[in-house]
């Protein structure tokens, strides 16, 4: 692997979470890292503490990079960003993330997690298991372990635990030893046009598998499914006593009672479950697998408890699928029965929104108090008719948020339990809202 590698690599991106996980990875290969984005954040501040140099500047005036370093972009960066218009000019090697994770991933043992929900906890779990039972593992996660405090686990290592990312068919670049499929509904739109040709990418992605654990939502996969009724792997005898669920795991024929999942919630039982399949398919003990999730602390933004005091709970949470939304209040239902709850959603996208509109308008009605904030727009322009409004519109009880007025407007709501919810800038709002839950609860 080192022969084959650049002396050093420029990523255009560098603050993304599939990027810097990269970027982590080529730095601890001695590989000199320099990279572009838009604004400082906690993950590129991070990132020059260890070692990369970062610029904010995307004209070609101020793209100083090493002769033989190859760039790396991801498909956030707009086609006419000056910088990739020159690397793309230029003779140098030019590749997508989803490219260089494949090049990396791919040899040894590639453990991937796919899926349209669910793929990121699943994978971060898979991770944990296999570093605490002492497996040679590295791995490259879409968000930061609680437990790893990173999105990448450094090796070296034969085994290699990737999130496997649909948009944009990246997660064809791989070809796992074993992986699973999560779920398969209708996501990204905007790249695939509709659901059928969704569920045709996930096929493509699970013939270059050698074995596949596929969910029970998961439909038009075909390989060993897991579930939690009656499937060879499963989970059964499931109990929730005082906010802590516990089962039982059934991997074909083996058998470990009283498991105690780290997470809230039915779909985190599932989650378990793939990562207990892929664990168990390289060698871990059930002791092990059940250590290993028991003792999972969880996913930033991943049903993250940043708040609590006297049976008041403040959770920022990342779900930006009417689906995801459906199971998160679902979780908060379950954990905390007969309580009020307030949530502040922030649509991600406008193709999302106008694809899935009566969807969230759904799953959001669960909520006894709700605010919208505008749509975070990402790499979209506005689509005329589709705005944060006509969402607004479908909820009887939904408020228009701004920005600036909705960490006071959470924080005075009367529900013990408090919500944001969404895939955009929201988490800009956590660390007011906690200051001002702070203050209030002197």
């Amino acid at each position: 692997m080192e022969k084959m590698m650049p002396a050093a690599m420029d990523f255009l991106g560098i603050g993304g979470i599939g990027m810097s996980a990269l970027a982590r990875w080529a730095l601890s290969q001695g590989i000199h890292v320099t990279g572009y984005d838009k604004v400082p954040s906690p993950l590129t501040q991070k990132l020059a503490a260890e070692g990369a140099v970062i610029r904010y500047s995307d004209q070609r005036k101020d793209w100083h990079i090493e002769p033989e370093a190859w760039v790396i972009y991801t498909p956030a960066i707009p086609a006419g960003h000056p910088q990739l218009q020159a690397a793309l000019a230029s003779d140098r090697r030019v590749l997508k993330r989803a490219a260089l994770l494949g090049e990396i991933a791919n040899r040894g043992t590639c453990l991937a997690v796919a899926g349209t929900h669910g793929k990121t906890t699943t994978s971060c779990l898979l991770a944990w298991i296999l570093y605490q039972s002492g497996m040679p593992v590295q791995a490259f996660l879409g968000g930061i372990s609680s437990n790893l405090n990173s999105n990448f686990l450094p090796g070296p290592a034969d085994i290699t635990v990737v999130e496997a990312d649909e948009f944009d068919r990246s997660f064809l670049h791989l070809h796992p030893t074993a992986a699973v499929v999560t779920s398969t509904d209708a996501d990204h739109l905007d790249i695939y046009g509709d659901s059928q040709h969704v569920t045709e990418a996930f096929a493509v992605f699970s013939a270059q598998c050698q074995t596949l654990y596929a969910s029970a939502h998961a439909q038009g996969i075909t390989g060993h499914i897991y579930g939690l009724s009656g499937e060879t792997f499963r989970a059964e005898d499931i109990t929730v006593e005082e906010g802590r669920q516990s089962f039982t795991l059934v991997l074909d024929d083996q058998r470990i009672t009283n498991v105690n999942a780290g997470l809230p919630g039915l779909h985190n039982i599932e989650n378990a479950l793939g990562a207990a399949c892929l664990a168990n398919h390289v060698g871990v003990s059930m002791e092990a697998i059940a250590e290993g999730i028991r003792t999972f602390q969880g996913v930033r933004r991943r049903f993250d408890i940043r708040w609590a005091q006297q049976g008041c709970f403040y959770i920022d949470d990342y779900a930006h699928h009417p689906t995801e939304i459906q199971r998160l209040l679902e979780a908060v239902r379950s954990l905390y029965p007969g309580k009020e709850v307030s949530l502040i959603f922030q649509p991600h996208l406008y193709s999302r929104t106008r694809d899935f509109l009566d969807g969230f308008a759904d799953a959001l009605q669960g909520a006894d108090y709700l605010g919208i904030l505008p749509i975070y727009a990402a790499r979209e322009l506005p689509i005329p008719g589709v705005d944060a409004q006509a969402l607004v519109d479908l909820i009887p009880h939904a408020t228009l948020l701004s920005f600036e007025e909705a960490a006071t407007w959470l924080t005075s709501s009367p529900s013990p339990i408090k919500l944001t919810v969404g895939a955009g800038d929201i988490d800009r709002l956590v660390d007011p809202i906690v200051e001002q839950l702070q203050y209030l609860h002197v």
